[in-house]
């Protein structure tokens, strides 16, 4: 399921709008990079989530957090994810329901951020990569038939093992993770409301 079988230049065609999230994401590390790495100063000239800025009346920043990120570890780490997980859906959903999606999720994530922690500032798209998972989840129970056993078993490990190691990880935000989870089953419930083919097990 999960298995890309398209060369480069398909899959660019195929999938753009994940090709665009992880372009995005990537272009602003290489920036963050050329500023000189990793400062709470550049990630929040770069569009973090600053409680402050927040109350402030710096609003867009509870989307624009979701493209950058807070070290290289976790760049690397959330892009794998993203590269895994979206195409499966962005085929399923469309683009335009896909470009939803994003923003429900990562937007969704910053504000259960807002309200359920203490955190100053933050950036990331695991938020949005959680919320992915949230989706899978569903539907792995709601259309249970059109998934495979192995797929229905990786997806279940796959969200075990990421908040194991969110709980022990300490700079990991458990709010951030869990919002984006609830978002992504929240999305789902409203986008894929009756029986359909969601294309998973092709």
């Amino acid at each position: 399921m999960f298995i890309i079988k398209e060369d480069f230049g398909t899959f660019i065609k195929k999938y753009p709008i994940t090709v665009l999230i992880v372009g995005v994401c990537s272009l602003l590390t290489i920036l963050i990079t050329m500023m000189g790495g990793y400062t709470e100063k550049n990630v929040v000239l770069l569009g973090a989530y600053d409680r402050d800025l927040i109350h402030n009346g710096q609003f867009w920043r509870l989307l624009t957090c979701s493209v950058g990120h807070m070290s290289y570890p976790y760049f690397f780490l959330n892009i794998v994810s993203i590269i895994l997980f979206s195409w499966p859906l962005e085929r399923t959903l469309g683009k335009v329901k896909f470009v939803l999606c994003y923003l429900f999720t990562s937007i969704f994530t910053t504000i259960f951020i807002h309200f359920f922690s203490n955190i100053d500032y933050v950036a990331g798209s695991s938020g949005f990569g959680y919320g992915l998972l949230g989706m899978y989840i569903y539907l792995s129970l709601k259309f249970r038939n059109q998934f495979y056993k192995r797929d229905r078993q990786f997806i279940f490990m796959f969200v075990a093992i990421g908040f194991m190691m969110t709980l022990l990880i300490p700079s990991v935000s458990f709010s951030g993770h869990l919002g984006g989870f609830i978002g992504g089953i929240i999305f789902a419930a409203l986008v894929f409301k009756k029986e359909q083919q969601v294309l998973f097990s092709t």
